[in-house]
Formats: structure tokens, C-alpha cells, sequence
């Protein structure tokens, strides 16, 4: 086994205020919308990094003003009560540098957040603003395991599309409708399974529906979780103690939490 392990990189942190350029659904409950600006220049994509993230500054329903926020010396926004941004954390899906297009793909779930309210009535011209953050990236993995459900959709697309064609091993991913299914670009060692219908996925389902095995010997193995809160708190502990994976080995995030609203809770992983 070559030298293994995971590199952060927190990213700078660059405030970039940006306009809807088009958007299109592209399965009944994801929307994709394209950014761009003057600002995006410079704007650093973690391109071979795990689903790499921005903050996103999400402006109140209706406000179209294209100098919103607007950010003080001090780094506090100047804004009104009533046009605080709300600051959500969403995957880069890609970003063409040429073009200064950087792509966002948006579960839509209704009103119940202010993202999913904005991004399913975004048109050409609206603002937003964002927070440059940055990524993870394993090395030396011999067998990556994907898990998520259709919140993690987006980041593992752009992981699988940037991975060396030389990687293996296996994807699962979770949804309820069958037509929220994206063709993907994964190297030809990975596995994509699909598992449809499975409202309130459990730790056992999860185990069954990846064939999760421990690592065999000198084989350096990562696990990537994207999903329910308590779903992802039990990988975590099943990555730990049952699969024996070092704390390097894996990276599970609560994309969100059953029975509270969007941005209602910390993600982490």
C-alpha cells in the first residue's frame, strides 16, 4: 500500500457577490442553477477534492437588488433587518473557469428553507452571495464506498466525475422517487447501485444494501457519507467500531435532520 491519508483545505473565505446566469430542473425535485460575476474571478474550485462546498448567503424571498449584501469594514453586513442573508452550505457541482459559470445543483423540498424556496424560483438576474470554503481529499485510497441519499446526490456526482480512472470500489445511493435518478460518470471500477423507495433508511438497510466489509490488510479504505443526521451518527460509530477505520479514513456529514427544518442544525462530518 502507497503512502495514504486526507488533506483539508479550510479554502480563503472569499466573500463573492454573483447573479443567476439560467436554470433548469433536472429531475422532479433537483433544481441546477449557474452563477456567475465579476467576482468570480480568482474563485479557487477543489476540483479533485469530495463534494468541495461553499457558504451560500441566500437573500430574502423577492429581493433583487444586484449590490446585495453589502459588507462593511468590519466584515458585518449592512443590511436591514429584513434583508439578512440566511447561510446555507451547498456542494460546487462544477465551475468553468473560461466561462466564469460556477454550477449549484438544489434539492427541492418546498418552502420549508429558504435555499429550496429561492432556487426553485430563481430566473436570470437574481443575486446571491457566497463564502469561498474549500474541501477533503483522500490519497492513497485503494477502494472508496460512497453512501448518500438525494441531499448527497449532487457531491458524489462531482467526486465520481473527478476521480482517477483507476479507482474502485462502490456507490449506494438512497431515494424515494425513482425519477429523481441522474445518469453519473464514475470510473469504470465503481460499482452504482440505487436503492428507491426507502423513506426511513436505517443503519441495517444501509449495511445490507452496500455489502459494507472491513478493510482487508494493507488495503487503505475511505468511506464518504452524505445523509440523515441520525443515520450518519450511526455510520459514524459503525465506521469506528465495526469496520475499524481510522478517523482519516472516512468522512460522514449530516446533510440534515429528520423533523427539523432546513439549516436548523449544524452539518458536520
Amino acid at each position: 500500500m502507497n503512502a495514504s491519508g486526507i488533506t483539508h483545505d479550510p479554502g480563503r473565505g472569499t466573500f463573492r457577490r454573483l447573479q443567476v446566469l439560467r436554470a433548469r430542473r433536472l429531475t422532479p425535485n433537483m433544481r441546477r442553477v449557474i452563477l456567475t460575476g465579476p467576482e468570480l474571478a480568482g474563485f479557487s474550485f477543489y476540483r479533485h477534492g469530495l463534494g468541495p462546498y461553499v457558504k451560500l448567503l441566500v437573500p430574502p424571498m423577492n429581493l433583487k437588488d444586484p449590490g446585495w449584501p453589502r459588507i462593511g469594514t468590519d466584515g458585518a453586513f449592512e443590511c436591514s433587518a429584513d434583508e439578512l442573508p440566511s447561510v446555507r452550505t451547498y456542494t460546487v457541482r462544477d465551475f468553468d473557469e473560461e466561462r466564469q459559470e460556477l454550477t449549484i445543483d438544489f434539492v427541492l423540498h418546498g418552502d420549508e428553507g429558504p435555499a429550496s424556496r429561492w432556487a426553485a424560483r430563481a430566473e436570470p438576474g437574481d443575486c446571491i452571495a457566497l463564502l469561498e470554503r474549500g474541501s477533503s481529499q483522500p490519497y492513497g485510497v485503494d477502494r472508496y464506498v460512497f453512501i448518500g441519499d438525494h441531499t448527497a446526490l449532487p457531491a458524489i456526482a462531482q467526486s465520481l466525475e473527478n476521480l482517477s480512472d483507476s479507482a474502485v470500489g462502490q456507490v449506494v445511493i438512497f431515494l424515494d422517487d425513482v425519477e429523481d435518478k441522474q445518469p453519473l460518470r464514475a470510473p469504470p471500477g465503481l460499482s452504482i447501485s440505487w436503492a428507491i423507495g426507502e423513506t426511513a433508511v436505517d443503519l441495517r438497510s444501509v449495511i445490507k444494501g452496500s455489502r459494507l466489509q472491513p478493510a482487508t490488510s494493507n488495503e487503505y479504505v475511505f468511506l464518504w457519507v452524505g445523509a440523515e443526521a441520525k443515520l450518519a451518527r450511526s455510520l459514524r460509530a459503525y465506521a469506528k467500531d465495526d469496520l475499524s477505520l481510522s478517523r482519516d479514513q472516512y468522512s460522514i456529514l449530516n446533510y440534515w435532520r429528520r423533523g427539523f427544518s432546513e439549516g436548523a442544525f449544524a452539518r458536520n462530518g
